[in-house]
């Protein structure tokens, strides 16, 4: 079975006009939202598709929420090691067609944690930069090149299926057991770098990387935060960015074989 996380902040209009990201009424996933904004609107839909609903514990960030609903699948269900939990923005537009594909692919390539081609555009022309190079130290002293803290990887370039450094939090799955491993997100990451932080633990501490399968497309409808420098979002995309820059140079080289408690 393929569980859905959606994580709404006040994205209950978006999410009802998309039918839930495409997925609505689709008895091939189960799909979760957890309501950090609590609408009825919001809940009354979800109840008449058959999705689960939760509006516990607000105020949480964006791992956290995404180990929140896991718990919460996991106590009600016996995931198995064919499960597939897939942590997904409310501005994603998917088809279920995809995501088993997705889930059977990962099974051939015995992969277990994976990312697809996300798009800007219904019609798949504008590519969204989903995946990308891990910072390093050296990075700030790049920032006018790359044009920011993180360097895109060009698609066009990967044309197979490939490992990569990481991939962005609108769209990842985990096998279960490989999530129950890394312990979740680390929560410590309120906002921003918590996806880099689990992509780099997931390599650099287990050995395994992030598929990417250029050939299953999804659309990614982002609308940019305000990261003007005196935004509550640039502050914590500096700060997420500073933390996980020690612990990748610090704490993580002595850490291999071993996952930070978050779950």
């Amino acid at each position: 079975m393929i569980y859905i996380a959606i994580i709404s902040h006040g994205h209950e209009e978006m999410l009802i006009e998309s039918q839930l990201c495409g997925l609505a009424g689709n008895a091939s996933v189960h799909i979760w939202v957890k309501d950090n904004l609590p609408s009825v609107k919001l809940e009354k839909f979800c109840q008449q598709h058959q999705v689960r609903y939760t509006k516990e514990k607000p105020g949480m960030g964006f791992g956290e929420n995404n180990n929140f609903l896991f718990k919460k699948i996991s106590s009600e269900y016996a995931l198995s090691v064919k499960d597939l939990f897939v942590v997904m923005n409310p501005d994603i537009r998917a088809t279920a067609e995809m995501l088993q594909s997705l889930d059977l692919q990962m099974q051939m390539d015995k992969v277990s944690l994976a990312t697809v081609n996300l798009y800007k555009d219904q019609s798949y022309q504008q590519p969204d930069a989903n995946i990308r190079y891990f910072p390093s130290l050296l990075t700030p002293f790049r920032v006018l090149k790359i044009r920011g803290l993180t360097e895109a990887i060009q698609k066009p370039l990967l044309t197979r299926d490939s490992d990569v450094d990481w991939a962005s939090g609108a769209f990842l799955a985990f096998r279960p057991a490989h999530f129950q491993e890394l312990k979740g997100f680390d929560t410590d990451f309120f906002m921003y770098f918590e996806d880099v932080d689990i992509c780099y633990r997931s390599s650099c501490i287990t050995g395994r990387k992030v598929r990417y399968y250029p050939g299953l497309k999804a659309v990614h409808q982002a609308a940019h935060r305000n990261r003007s420098l005196l935004s509550p979002h640039a502050r914590w995309f500096l700060t997420s960015f500073l933390r996980f820059l020690w612990r990748r140079s610090v704490i993580y080289p002595f850490t291999r074989g071993k996952i930070r408690q978050s779950l």
